[in-house]
């Protein structure tokens, strides 16, 4: 079995995933109520993981992420390149 087409497939996909929720975190982010927080929280929870995917360690990553200055950085960043 060629793994190397799974690979690619699961990559894309985080990168359609990322996309979607900084896309979905800048929108919502001054509306307030239930929708921006399930949006902040799909994107904390999206960059979390994707951080540690890179290599960082859980709780540096969830650190990075609880300041909500660098979390937009990220989505503003994130939606400037994945288009």
């Amino acid at each position: 079995m060629d793994f190397s087409k799974l690979s690619r497939l699961l990559a894309d996909y985080t990168y359609r995933e990322l996309r979607l929720r900084a896309k979905e975190y800048l929108l919502y982010q001054n509306i307030g109520g239930e929708e921006q927080y399930l949006a902040e929280v799909t994107m904390y929870n999206c960059m979390t993981d994707f951080l540690q995917d890179l290599g960082m360690k859980q709780r540096q990553a969830e650190e990075y992420c609880e300041d909500s200055g660098r979390l937009t950085e990220l989505a503003q960043y994130i939606s400037s390149i994945l288009k």
